[in-house]
């Protein structure tokens, strides 16, 4: 069940650009094992809010859990091109060119999470009732006036 919600938050969660989020540090748990972090929490509420039937979290669980070994070859892809980066020699001459490469790779990789992440929405989006998907709608209008407000207080 717990799986079920963390994989539909994430799912929801399209604010957060796939590719950035993937590749840093403490993605997807808390810093104990075992105790859930920051997005588990996010979408285990997100999933009360919505009153998802059993039905709704076994369809959009088996959604994310066919998405699920491209999103880890996209988050693979993107700590590679993370650490790449990290190996990288600014005095070395081919830096330049190097670090070039690196740049369109992590382009090809966010347009690839963006189209795989548009069609896993589109997907369990249709699992909602019209109800569900408006209340989801408000709640990330409220989300997004919150995050507005914290960063441009006037």
């Amino acid at each position: 069940m717990k799986r079920t919600t963390l994989l539909l938050v994430g799912l929801l969660a399209t604010a957060v650009p796939l590719t950035s989020a993937i590749a840093g540090p403490g993605f997807g748990g808390g810093p104990i094992p075992g105790v859930p972090g920051k997005l588990e929490f996010m979408i285990e509420r997100m999933a009360d809010h919505l009153d998802l039937t059993d039905d709704q979290r076994a369809s959009i669980e088996n959604i994310l859990q066919a998405a699920k070994p491209e999103i880890e070859t996209l988050r693979d892809q993107a700590m590679a091109n993370r650490d790449a980066i990290e190996s990288l020699d600014p005095s070395d001459p081919a830096y330049d060119t190097a670090l070039q490469n690196i740049a369109i790779s992590n382009g090809q990789l966010a347009t690839e999470a963006t189209l795989l992440m548009a069609r896993v929405r589109g997907e369990a989006h249709a699992v909602l009732t019209e109800e569900q998907i408006a209340k989801l709608e408000r709640g990330k209008a409220r989300m997004k006036e919150r995050i507005r407000s914290r960063f441009n207080p006037s």
